[in-house]
């Protein structure tokens, strides 16, 4: 197959499929098509995808010369069109890409420990579980140094002792500041959560934690920052 057939192939696999999902009728354009998805990887790279569209055509509405199309994709861009339908109908999921044993600990537990376990890893915040294990709030290095500024003495000296994790909560600055998602949410769907967040209440999410249903009284299978998945994307 030459470049052209084998983009016109993916194309129209992308266009199928969108029509598919979408049940428009064969009269809907692609353009209207990747305009009006709701699809999360057609949005995130529809202007691209439109491109594709245009160059679809030029390819398909002008004559051949020489039996070939006058308009031949680079093998590039026969590679980015079918890489573009790889994410739209399978995108990478949130598991196995984000999935680790998260580190957290109970309120009752002194503070020595997980505070060990963050210099020592290099990880900048923690969950805090309940009696069941299952997540009730998070504590960031923000919340440590707020506490931390709360135990001053008049002469500036801080004494630590026998303090737990529970002790940190009421400096957390924001509430809650996380959501959960399940195993199966693509890594689109997780990205959006955290830029909605930031579009309606101009500040981010700490973090998103994984479970198998997107419920909190579930095991974590993984949590997600901003950092890690703006890299990914």
């Amino acid at each position: 197959m030459t470049n052209s057939e084998k983009f016109l192939d993916t194309y129209n696999k992308i266009d199928n499929y969108l029509k598919k999902i979408d049940g428009y009728d064969s009269f809907v354009n692609f353009a209207q098509k990747i305009k009006n998805s709701s699809n999360k990887v057609v949005k995130r790279f529809k202007d691209e995808l439109i491109s594709f569209g245009e160059l679809r055509n030029a390819i398909v509405h002008n004559p051949k010369i020489g039996n070939k199309a006058i308009a031949e994709p680079h093998e590039s861009t026969v590679l980015r069109i079918s890489e573009l339908y790889e994410n739209i109908t399978n995108p990478k999921k949130v598991i196995p890409e984000f999935q680790f044993k998260v580190l957290g600990a109970k309120k009752e537990e002194f503070i020595n420990d997980i505070l060990i376990e963050m210099k020592k890893k290099s990880f900048s915040q923690f969950p805090v579980f309940d009696e069941n294990g299952f997540v009730c709030e998070l504590i960031n290095n923000n919340t440590i140094s707020r506490w931390l500024s709360s135990q001053l003495e008049e002469n500036g000296t801080i004494i630590i002792e026998n303090v737990k994790v529970g002790d940190l909560i009421p400096e957390i600055e924001f509430k809650e500041n996380y959501k959960f998602v399940s195993r199966n949410t693509s890594i689109y769907e997780a990205y959006d959560l955290f830029i909605n967040q930031i579009n309606k209440k101009q500040r981010n999410l700490d973090v998103i934690f994984i479970t198998q249903n997107g419920k909190p009284t579930e095991k974590l299978f993984g949590l997600i920052t901003i950092e890690d998945i703006a890299n990914l994307i």
